[in-house]
């Protein structure tokens, strides 16, 4: 019988974790593309300035459950494409997508540097890398 368990259990475990990052997959579209518009303002801006964008702990727990810190990410892009390692961020991954599939904002990345980066504090910091 333990052995019909556990058989069972190596089965369904893939399976489980398999779904799970399939529901998880673009929880966070809603949030950053509500901010499109935005973004394209503070692309702009942070050429000559670093930008800030307020968020709200409700703007991420209502999509996600994570803890506060497993918000935080780093997201560097140069010349319109991933420049460090977001594999592990949900939150940089779709943000990135909903970045480079706005016609506007893929132009503006082009030829360009740029850090996003948020922290605990829910505060998204762009600033231009200036070379």
């Amino acid at each position: 019988m333990h052995t019909m368990v556990l058989f069972t259990l190596a089965k369904i475990t893939p399976f489980y974790y398999t779904l799970k990052n399939m529901i998880e997959i673009n929880l966070y579209y809603p949030l950053w593309k509500r901010y499109l518009p935005v973004f394209a303002i503070q692309l702009k801006k942070a050429l000559t300035e670093d930008q800030e964008i307020n968020y709200t702990k409700s703007d991420f727990h209502s999509l996600g459950n994570r803890n506060k810190s497993d918000y935080v990410f780093s997201l560097e892009i140069e010349n319109g494409k991933v420049k460090n390692n977001i594999s592990g961020s949900a939150v940089a991954r779709d943000l990135y997508d909903v970045l480079i599939s706005d016609p506007k904002i893929k132009e503006l990345l082009q030829g360009k540097h740029y850090k996003l980066s948020l922290g605990k504090a829910y505060i998204l910091k762009i600033a231009s890398i200036k070379e």
